[in-house]
């Protein structure tokens, strides 16, 4: 469908510019960046799911390459070339997204490209998010690192994007440091959000009705706040520093998994408590060298995370305990890290900025700023490791990106699509990635079923999931720990009859809680075993 003709008299003028740029964005949205494949054969790496491995970025075998990316660009806008973790571009289904150099965020409808201009940061974007869909609305949260969180309704009104203001809060005091510092924003749904700066975590409420009020407060992270609406999950202190949130994908009760700058990963835990949302209730080093600095953390499972090293050139797949029937906790699955044989085989070469495409594809995407390529991350259904990598590059460095599913067109062949949208060094594009790309030949993802974009996996990662399904996930998660366990257990000399023993010990204590009686009769076979070795 051609998008309608743009207007170009009066004050409309400034929202409907006749340019370039804008026509380059009709057509990006009209044809879905210009891919359109019935199939396509990866042509990427197989890896052993469960076993470390190093990625080397310079080498290919037989069969591999890095096909170029289609793109189709959207608008110009020079960006200065900086490596951190920071996002400043999001999408919705009707919009694009992306910080200016002095704070400002610009809007542009998919359809139409209107633009518009978001005011009230005083400087630059560090994260910004859409509420999860479907809605009628689109409601934008961002962060700067001038330490106001802001939300807006973003909308079409009479023909112009409007915005209107729900939440502001300022975070005052600042951090000691400010250089160096992350915020981050996560949705908990659709009227609740938690954000982090320093060291100090939130949670807001945000009043999402047609109509309300805007909202002003400011809180101070070094008291317990005392404002409503608004409670502090973790104070303002000092360093270590947050780098990165991610809220659970399929727990309930959404979650929290929190990623610092000392190389620890600690998981929050919801309450019934209004005041006290979340407890910490796990803490784990993902990586040996743990007094580096993590990049990233993402969910990607019931119970699996996977978190980025420093400069995200390390990925580590974790699963957690329950903290009940789990004797050793948080346990290392895989590891894989990424390096250049033309450095000298270090990870010199590498900085990737990391962007969940959401678990149900069951992939990691990477942006290497330093060489301007794409890396797309599989792993297994039952998060028993990472399976394959594919390499894709780009026209120009990417500084930041998000992704949203395109489905198959009804007809076709395939799994459809994501649509990167990238901020870039000389300009704002949109590339297409096909899903049977990023994938061994054969493997299918749940991806047909289940929306892909930030916003929808953000909106999953609060719904409730059905007890059959989390029963399943767990239950395969809880096999995979065993076998690695047995494992593992020889590898520290303890013997198979050690590890056995802790196997039939944790099976006991799950049965007695689902059914007692003949969790008694595990109890005394686990007895005359014990007794018996």
């Amino acid at each position: 469908q051609t998008p309608p003709r743009l207007r170009e008299t009066g004050a409309s003028m400034a929202n409907h510019a006749d340019t370039a740029a804008s026509r380059a964005l009709q057509a990006a949205a009209s044809s879905g960046a210009g891919l359109r494949m019935v199939t396509v054969d990866p042509k990427g790496r197989d890896l052993e799911p469960g076993v470390d491995t190093i990625y080397d970025v310079d080498a290919r075998a037989d069969g591999e390459e890095q096909p170029q990316l289609e793109v189709s660009p959207i608008t110009m806008y020079v960006t200065e070339y900086a490596e951190r973790q920071f996002c400043q571009i999001a999408a919705s289904a009707r919009f694009i997204c992306y910080g200016l150099r002095a704070g400002q965020i610009r809007v542009l409808h998919k359809d139409t490209a209107m633009r518009s201009l978001l005011r009230g940061h005083t400087q630059q974007i560090a994260d910004m998010r859409f509420a999860p869909a479907p809605s009628k609305d689109d409601i934008l949260a961002s962060f700067g690192i001038d330490g106001n969180l802001f939300v807006k309704r973003v909308s079409v009104l009479d023909g112009e994007i409007v915005e209107h203001l729900l939440l502001q809060i300022t975070v005052s005091p600042m951090p000691e440091s400010a250089e160096g510092l992350t915020p981050r924003v996560r949705w908990l749904g659709r009227s609740r959000l938690v954000a982090s700066i320093g060291d100090g975590i939130f949670v807001a409420a945000v009043d999402t009705k047609v109509g309300a009020a805007p909202r002003v407060a400011t809180v101070d992270l070094t008291l317990d706040s005392a404002v409503e609406g608004i409670a502090v999950v973790s104070k303002l202190r000092s360093r270590p520093s947050v780098v990165d949130m991610a809220v659970s994908v399929t727990d309930s009760g959404g979650q929290l998994a929190v990623g610092y700058d000392d190389g620890a990963v600690r998981v929050w835990t919801p309450t019934a408590d209004v005041l006290h949302p979340f407890h910490m209730d796990q803490t784990f080093t993902p990586f040996d060298d743990g007094d580096k600095p993590l990049a990233s953390v993402t969910w990607v499972g019931a119970s699996s995370l996977v978190v980025g090293g420093e400069r995200n050139a390390q990925l580590a797949l974790w699963t957690l305990g329950d903290g009940a029937n789990d004797m050793l906790g948080a346990e290392s699955v895989q590891t894989l890290t990424f390096a250049s044989s033309k450095d000298g085989g270090d990870s010199e070469g590498i900085y990737n900025f990391v962007c969940c495409a959401r678990p149900n594809a069951r992939l990691m995407l990477l942006a290497n700023l330093r060489r301007q390529s794409v890396y797309a991350v599989h792993f297994t259904e039952d998060c028993s490791g990472f399976d394959y990598v594919s390499e894709f590059s780009a026209t120009m460095p990417i500084l930041s990106f998000t992704a949203l599913r395109e489905p198959a067109e009804e007809g076709e062949a395939g799994a459809g699509t994501l649509q990167l949208y990238c901020m870039q060094t000389q300009a704002i594009q949109q590339y297409a990635l096909h899903l049977d790309a990023c994938r061994p030949i054969g493997v299918l993802g749940s991806e047909l079923s289940v929306a892909l974009s930030e916003e929808e996996g953000e909106e999953a990662a609060a719904a409730p999931v059905t007890e059959t399904r989390a029963e399943a996930g767990n239950e395969r998660l809880a096999r995979h720990r065993r076998v690695r366990q047995c494992e593992r257990g020889r590898g520290r000399g303890e013997g198979w009859q050690a590890a056995l023993w802790k196997i039939l010990w944790r099976r006991t204590t799950d049965m007695w809680v689902q059914q007692p009686p003949f969790a008694l009769y595990a109890f005394l076979l686990v007895v005359v075993l014990s007794y018996a070795w």
